[in-house]
């Protein structure tokens, strides 16, 4: 599904109203009547105690009052009262027109004024027409004093129109303040902005109406900004294991994770490859970790590294990334999953770098990995092409040195940048996971619910990445494929338990596959998808 950011919605309303000689007027009509009709099948039939218009001084307090106005015409008993912040003697054209037209009827109007926000009944509907998709500074003064006043109202139900005021729905940034909305009911085009976080967690529901412009009739000129994923797009990419497949055609992957603290992390890796379709997943690892592996997997292959007799406990040394990147090649491995567990220590650090420059074959890098690559950054600038990097906030914050806090406040932005540092698909995890290729390409996740925020998750969806890259997809495919069905994982295993182990959530790998295959899938967060 095509996102646009703001920027680009508005070019492209602009040339298509000056193409097809659309008034104005008409598409402030057509907005606000259909949001009515949209408030109408999202449930105007509770008996609200109140129904509070709140309207900004833009073209989108212009769409509220055409909304308050319609919503009285079709239910004419709904105590419905404007709320105006704003001079209405500065409104200009439309919502100047629109605004005389509420006078004449004699629809109740309240001038909100600095200091003295507006209060809603317990049990109120808001129609939020502040700000809508043009904001371009932080909220202050009397708007932050009314956003704060809609956040507090009790038992009330919260409709966002085009957008929760105060959020950028380019970047998903929230300008200070923002409204925090039950549904949101955007026009034209889904932002790109609006399903990512934070802005994420303020918009709701999202909902997609029009207003009259032929966006579909000239579909080239409509520009993707990046791509919600849906089934629809993943389906094609799943691996199909012909007749005459075998183990080796079917994919093979090398997972290089854990430590003595940190087996379990090794062991999720090569479990999800595993239920995410690869032929035979091999973990490098010691005579003595061996046995463990197989009495948990016994599928998996170990490819046995020498031990020094020194070392009571095991732990790579930069001397196995070459016996490492020898067994890759005997194995005939196609993809690699290096990071999880692997430990902080400088002697891990060196490894990792040996394994990472020296391997023959790409794939993912996570974790500890991730880690060893930022205390030498500066080193991997534009070396990392065809490899696949699965930070955190944190992770990321440290490989672009950066705060955690500062990567949250613009996820868009932060994976771009290290996707043009480093020349590598990046996959920045978190609500809303986003995926972006060094040409730009961004696809945002919508699948995924909280309790993936456990121990090992991470861990997974490197295996499962992995095993897609090693089936043959491209890495900015298998990353889109691999974060999606790992999302729709935790939303299987959700419905079952309200608790999420990630050894479990490999498991539900194979329904989530199918689940995709069968088409049983609709989007959660954008409704009539």
């Amino acid at each position: 599904m095509k996102l646009i950011t703001s920027e680009s919605m508005q070019k492209l309303e602009k040339r298509l109203v000056e193409s097809y000689r659309i008034p104005t007027q008409l598409l402030m009509e057509n907005a606000g009547r259909n949001i009515v009709d949209k408030i109408r099948q999202i449930g105007i039939d509770k008996s609200w105690n109140q129904v509070a218009v709140v309207c900004g001084p833009g073209n989108n307090g212009g769409d509220g009052l055409v909304i308050a106005r319609h919503l009285n015409l079709r239910y004419p008993l709904l105590p419905i009262t404007i709320f105006l912040v704003g001079n209405p003697e500065r409104l200009k054209n439309d919502t100047a027109l629109n605004y005389e037209i509420c006078q004449r009827i004699g629809l109740p109007i309240q001038r909100v004024f600095p200091g003295n926000p507006p209060r809603f009944d317990k049990g109120t509907l808001i129609i939020d027409s502040l700000f809508g998709t043009g904001l371009s500074k932080k909220v202050e003064g009397v708007f932050q004093e009314v956003i704060d006043a809609i956040n507090k109202a009790k038992e009330s139900m919260i409709i966002a129109v085009d957008a929760p005021s105060g959020v950028d729905v380019t970047w998903g940034k929230i300008m200070g303040r923002a409204v925090k909305a039950h549904h949101t009911i955007t026009f034209g085009m889904l932002k790109r902005g609006l399903v990512v976080a934070p802005a994420r967690e303020y918009c709701g529901t999202i909902h997609l109406t029009d207003i009259g412009i032929p966006l579909d009739r000239e579909p080239a000129d409509v520009p993707q900004e990046g791509f919600l994923i849906t089934p629809d797009f993943i389906r094609p990419f799943l691996p199909e294991k012909a007749f005459l497949s075998n183990k080796i055609s079917a994919g093979v992957v090398m997972v290089v994770a854990g430590s003595p603290a940190m087996t379990g992390a090794g062991l999720l890796t090569c479990q999800a490859a595993y239920r995410s379709g690869a032929g035979m997943v091999i973990w490098a690892t010691n005579h003595q970790l061996a046995p463990l592996v197989k009495s948990s997997i016994p599928e998996v292959v170990s490819t046995i590294l020498s031990s020094n007799k020194k070392n009571t406990q095991w732990k790579y040394l930069p001397h196995h990334a070459d016996e490492i990147c020898e067994a890759i090649l005997q194995r005939k491995c196609r993809s690699i999953a290096i990071g999880p567990g692997l430990g902080s220590s400088p002697a891990s650090r060196y490894f990792i770098e040996k394994v990472i420059e020296k391997s023959p074959i790409k794939g993912v890098i996570d974790a500890d990995a991730l880690n060893a690559i930022a205390v030498n950054r500066e080193f991997w600038k534009n070396r990392l092409q065809g490899w696949i990097l699965t930070p955190h906030e944190g992770e990321m914050g440290r490989l672009l040195n950066r705060s955690a806090s500062s990567i949250a406040e613009n996820r868009i932005a932060a994976s771009c940048a290290l996707s043009q540092y480093f020349n590598c698909i990046t996959v920045l995890k978190g609500p809303g996971t986003i995926v972006v290729s060094p040409q730009g390409e961004i696809a945002i996740n919508p699948t995924g619910n909280p309790n993936l925020a456990t121990a090992g998750s991470g861990d997974v969806l490197t295996g499962i990445i992995a095993a897609f890259l090693a089936q043959g997809g491209s890495p900015f495919i298998s990353a889109v494929t691999g974060v999606f069905l790992h999302g729709l994982s935790a939303d299987l295993y959700q419905k079952q338990s309200p608790q999420l182990l990630a050894s479990e959530l490999a498991s539900y790998l194979p329904y989530a596959i199918k689940v995709v295959k069968n088409c049983e899938y609709r989007l959660p967060i954008v409704d009539g998808d």
